[in-house]
């Protein structure tokens, strides 16, 4: 997660990890269900990768929430991130001088 003063990027690996927890199910688990490694499965849920299309119909797949959800969660992180870098340049190169 990253954060400005107005913004937080949010990964979807956020919203992953919640429907995990709600039924109840282990990453190890979740990563044979999706046909991934629990390596992979991990930078996901931490926002250390990004979601790609593939992975959106797996996940659709195996958690029964559209793919278009989860590229839509993807293109809302990936554009709040370039605000929120932007925006606190913008605040770093105000108090420079």
């Amino acid at each position: 997660m990253l954060r400005s003063r107005s913004y937080i990027a949010t990964p979807p690996g956020a919203t992953i990890k919640e429907q995990l927890n709600s039924r109840g199910m282990s990453q190890k688990e979740f990563a044979v269900r999706m046909d991934m490694s629990e390596k992979h499965i991990r930078k996901l849920i931490n926002g250390d990768v990004q979601l790609t299309p593939d992975v959106a119909v797996r996940l659709e797949m195996v958690l029964g929430v559209s793919a278009k959800f989860w590229n839509n969660l993807e293109a809302i992180c990936r554009e709040k991130i370039v605000k929120v870098e932007a925006e606190n340049d913008m605040d770093a190169d105000s108090y420079i001088g």
